[in-house]
């Protein structure tokens, strides 16, 4: 029995296409803008990406360079997803973007809910961006199904196991009661050695390859089949 679940975003309950066509370009476009906007928190986030960068007098548009390089490579880079998560939240807002959720996930989400389990979300987004993402679905407001939200400032990388113990700690859950859904096998792999249950989503869309370990399910509605609860 699970009485935690923590799910990833792209690619399991969500399109990773929609995630690099739609919000990184968005992203991309408008870090010009943004760096230079007065703002103290904008200033700290260019702060933070020179001192990552190891270029503390890089200039703005030096900077905005390392950002949209950083986007291009999918960098999990703090700085980078703390900027994304607020211009995506302007986005959002104005009714520019929208996310994408698979069909399965809604009625999960909303069912395992009602049946008292407590849903979390892991993902190497900001935490902003999680609830921006889960508020403004095509299926209505998801968020107030979930409990929490974690991400690489709050938790940690996702392929390191004491990232998994420090949600452990945080949401007094047990590992042995806590199943993470995600597709992507180096974070199954850290999230079992945490002592969590696991079980890896393969969306035929995404062409995920199966890992070997673990639980397979190819949507939502097949998780608490293969999860024995």
């Amino acid at each position: 029995m699970s009485d935690a679940i923590v799910v990833d975003i792209e690619g399991t309950t969500s399109s990773g296409s929609h995630v690099h066509t739609e919000l990184f370009p968005y992203s991309r476009r408008r870090v010009p803008e943004w760096i230079r906007r007065p703002d103290p928190g904008v200033a700290a986030i260019v702060e933070e990406v020179r001192a990552v960068a190891g270029r503390p007098g890089a200039s703005l548009s030096e900077v905005a360079a390392i950002l949209r390089s950083w986007i291009d490579a999918d960098v999990k880079a703090a700085p980078l997803k703390t900027l994304q998560g607020l211009i995506w939240e302007a986005g959002f807002t104005s009714g520019e973007l929208t996310s994408h959720l698979y069909p399965d996930v809604p009625h999960a989400l909303r069912d395992w809910h009602a049946h008292g389990r407590r849903l979390y979300v892991y993902s190497s987004g900001s935490v902003l961006a999680q609830r921006l993402w889960f508020r403004h679905t095509p299926y209505g407001d998801l968020s107030q199904c979930l409990s929490g939200y974690f991400d690489i400032r709050n938790a940690g990388p996702k392929r390191e196991a004491a990232s998994y113990a420090a949600i452990t700690a945080a949401i007094g859950v047990p590992g042995p009661r806590t199943l993470f859904l995600s597709d992507t096998p180096d974070e199954l792999d850290a999230a079992r050695r945490a002592g969590w249950r696991t079980a890896q989503v393969l969306r035929p869309e995404e062409g995920t390859a199966p890992a070997p370990g673990h639980v397979q399910v190819t949507g939502f509605h097949e998780v608490a089949e293969a999860a024995a609860w």
